[in-house]
């Protein structure tokens, strides 16, 4: 059974009201990160030879950001954390403006909406199935740390194009069941709710599964520039 549903309501806001800022927070991270990703098209190539050191800068910032918003979100200051995450959206955008290039246009639009559909789907099943997810937490998290570990095995010593299909369709697997989990611990976030703060931290985690969805939504179906 889902033993979110015995958490105490807070007074300040509804569960729906909570349901909604996070949602808000979620459309306002993807559309600063499609906003990165159109500017980091243009501003990156200008680095010249400072490309790779300002694009390791820019994955190291996403990096720290990602972890500062999850972290003390009881005392952390709301503008702050606010401030934070849209800095995250358009550091994540720019980072992916590099993958996004490589892409049809039309490649990336059917990808957006494809994930976009698959998402809905899943959070529905997250926020209205009775199984408590939280069990597999650990499971989706150990999955995806092993993953990263076999493909940077597999980019620098196998070299094996088998290997990285099977990564990628275990990848998606686990982002899928992410989405489900991470719905589910939005009603455990409302329990500690004292801010938006725990919106905002949900908001960033539903916008790294959507946006890692996405990208193997784009490696299954994208259709590359050269390939026209």
């Amino acid at each position: 059974m889902n033993n979110f549903d015995n958490y105490v309501e807070i007074d300040h806001i509804s569960r729906t009201d909570f349901l909604s800022r996070v949602f808000t927070y979620l459309g306002l991270g993807l559309g600063l990160s499609a906003v990165g990703a159109y500017a980091g098209q243009y501003l990156l190539p200008l680095m010249g030879s400072a490309y790779m050191f300002g694009m390791l800068a820019l994955v190291i910032a996403e990096m720290v950001l990602a972890f500062m918003i999850g972290h003390d979100l009881e005392r952390r200051d709301t503008a702050t954390v606010r401030m934070m995450f849209i800095f995250y959206s358009l550091i994540n955008g720019m980072t992916l403006s590099v993958v996004l290039a490589v892409y049809t246009a039309a490649s990336v639009l059917f990808a957006f909406v494809t994930t976009a559909i698959v998402f809905g789907c899943m959070a529905i099943i997250g926020k209205t199935t009775k199984l408590d997810l939280s069990r597999f937490g650990t499971l989706f998290f150990t999955g995806m740390i092993a993953c990263i570990v076999l493909s940077l095995a597999n980019l620098f010593i196998f070299h094996a194009s088998g290997m990285e299909i099977a990564l990628c369709y275990i990848e998606t697997i686990l982002f899928l069941g992410l989405i489900a989990y991470d719905m589910q611990m939005i009603d455990r976030y409302y329990s500690q709710a004292e801010n938006e703060n725990y919106a905002i931290f949900a908001a960033l985690q539903l916008e790294l599964d959507f946006i890692n969805l996405m990208l193997r939504v784009l490696r299954f179906f994208g259709v590359r520039k050269n390939d026209n």
